[in-house]
């Protein structure tokens, strides 16, 4: 549904563009759109014009920053947001996000400086203190990096990216026991198996089965898509907007289990995801298709409140294999450059046919590749919240 309103959002500030093509006003706002709908390229051609008009646009400056930020071009994202903060010295906005910029280029030590300077204008900004924390850890600096994310942690319990980094400081610092007890897994990870019983009277072929159909001949299936964590297989859209077809049945099944994972959960006021449990939220799905080679890289849901997987198809040898874990699903091994550091309570999943698999969307978690014939496909989701 918020594509369909983001495309049509562009298609009429396309149509105003077309008689007053130099008008700032819609050339920042369909820049915005664009960049929101992740269309980071088209969207840095709006602000490129924009600066062209006005080169002492601030704000011009700053979103094409933060375009080249989610494209990897981290040196014009450098160019962009210091050429922002010549404009406007005190912008925190500016600051922080030019410390996320070094720190995404690995330049650490004037990633450090920038967003301390940040945290000092303006103590109370949680994005600041967690990506300070973030660089203080790739800086190997987990002492300091813990300080800067109990700091973030103390001024939003509930964020989802300060969780996931907080996790990883106290690995790093060798509190395994507050480590394991923030990740909770007897309590946070839970497993249900769909039974074909479940299943829409008069559907013919197997759930399952429609669903590899489904996502097969999905038109939003890409491989290799930029900007995500899939290697050697590809990624859908939303499959619950426009035609959801089988995967609307899915999700009614899916519905219940996170009603019932809810409603089973202990309660704890003094733990940040089990303080509290929604009511109402809204769901957004997507497939991954895995071809053999494949895996995915450990990342978080920063977005999601409670992340979920259902394996559709499972190649045979994954599914039935002993302990060498070729295909799994692991939860709690943060991405590569934080690894080499601290002992992380990993909990590894086989995956099966029908098996749902729901966690906290700030527990990292990869899969491993697998060499046998045959796709993986798995349906995932978040859910979100409804305030």
């Amino acid at each position: 549904m918020e594509a369909r309103k983001f495309a049509r959002a562009v298609e009429c500030m396309d149509a105003a563009l077309t008689s007053r093509p130099d008008n700032p006003e819609w050339l920042r706002r369909r820049g915005d759109i664009l960049r929101i709908s992740a269309r980071f390229t088209e969207a840095q051609r709006d602000y490129e014009r924009l600066i062209d008009l006005s080169p002492e646009d601030a704000g011009a400056w700053l979103e094409l920053g933060h375009c080249f930020l989610a494209l990897g071009r981290f040196d014009d994202a450098e160019r962009a947001f210091l050429r922002s903060l010549d404009i406007t010295p005190r912008s925190l906005q500016a600051m922080v996000s030019l410390g996320a910029a070094y720190r995404g280029a690995g330049s650490y030590e004037p990633a450090i400086r920038w967003l301390e300077k940040a945290v000092s204008v303006n103590p109370s900004e949680v994005r600041a203190h967690c990506l300070l924390g973030t660089a203080l850890l790739a800086a190997g600096q987990a002492d300091k990096a813990r300080v800067s994310l109990e700091q973030a942690f103390r001024i939003n319990p509930y964020d989802r990216t300060t969780l996931a980094y907080l996790y990883v400081a106290l690995c790093q610092t060798g509190d395994s026991e507050a480590a394991t007890a923030l990740v909770s897994p007897e309590h946070l990870v839970r497993s249900f198996q769909y039974s074909e019983s479940a299943a829409s009277p008069g559907s013919g072929e197997s759930l399952n089965a429609r669903l590899a159909e489904h996502v097969r001949t999905h038109p939003s299936l890409e491989f290799e898509r930029s900007g995500n964590t899939t290697r050697g297989g590809g990624h859908t859209g939303n499959l619950l907007e426009d035609s959801p077809g089988p995967v609307a049945e899915l999700f009614e099944w899916i519905d219940k289990r996170i009603r019932q994972y809810f409603a089973e959960l202990p309660k704890s006021a003094s733990h940040p995801f089990l303080a509290w449990a929604p009511e109402r939220w809204d769901i957004d799905a997507w497939a991954v298709v895995i071809q053999p080679g494949g895996y995915q890289e450990s990342h978080i849901h920063p977005d999601g409140w409670l992340s979920g997987v259902y394996y559709v198809t499972v190649p045979e040898e994954v599914s039935s294999q002993g302990d060498d874990k070729q295909g799994y699903l692991e939860l709690g091994t943060p991405p590569e450059p934080f690894c080499d550091r601290g002992e992380f309570p990993a909990q590894c999943i086989q995956p099966q046919p029908g098996k749902l698999n729901v966690f906290p969307s700030f527990v990292w978690h990869r899969t491993f590749p697998y060499q046998s014939s045959g796709d993986r496909i798995c349906i995932a989701f978040d859910v979100r919240p409804r305030i």
